[in-house]
């Protein structure tokens, strides 16, 4: 029978990783969180309490996929967005963030990010999110500043290109919500 101590046991929690990692069944043990955020070992139904399953994958940021799709990003940048456009890499708030103006002299500054699976769009200037009057529906705009791009529920783009047009198209469309009047792109509004 584990004791405490053997539950908590951080160099078998590490080794249990070890053995997962290398493809290896000999010493691999289940590894859970409870609700407190505490790492141990176990089967995870020790004591009735909730436990979540730990993954034991390798803990890695894809640095040269991501490196793979930055360098397509910029080309994307060099071509079709604004010259202004740059790279913020922020912790939190990472991508690429570049200023419109449109038809109707309205300034707008937006962030577009990769999420890992699609590209979204916030919008930095003006904080439209903040206006009394602010509907989300009427404006495509969630109140974390968000735009919706699609009418899928993650309502990004699959590239950059795309969010890119369809934000400066969304831009357009707030200005007219701006002035009192629907948004013109969608046909059931």
């Amino acid at each position: 029978m584990k004791t405490m101590a053997d539950m908590y046991d951080l160099n078998a929690i590490r080794d249990s990783f070890f053995a997962s990692q290398s493809k290896s069944t000999a010493g691999q043990q289940e590894v859970y969180v409870d609700r407190e955020g505490k790492v141990r070992l176990g089967t995870g139904g020790e004591n009735d309490a909730p436990l979540s399953r730990v993954p034991q994958s390798t803990f890695a940021a894809a640095t040269g996929a991501n490196a793979a799709r930055l360098e397509r990003e910029r080309r994307v940048v060099e071509t079709k967005l604004p010259a202004n456009t740059y790279y913020e890499d922020t912790p939190g708030a990472e991508g690429w963030v570049y200023e419109i103006t449109t038809m109707f002299e309205h300034r707008y500054v937006m962030c577009a990010r990769f999420d890992g699976v699609e590209y979204q769009v916030r919008l930095i200037e003006p904080a439209l999110e903040t206006l009394p009057t602010h509907d989300q529906h009427g404006f495509h705009l969630y109140h974390s500043g968000k735009i919706c791009l699609s009418e899928r529920s993650g309502s990004g783009q699959p590239t950059l290109q795309e969010a890119y047009a369809r934000s400066a198209t969304w831009a357009l469309g707030v200005d007219f919500v701006r002035m009192g009047r629907p948004f013109p792109f969608n046909r059931k509004q």
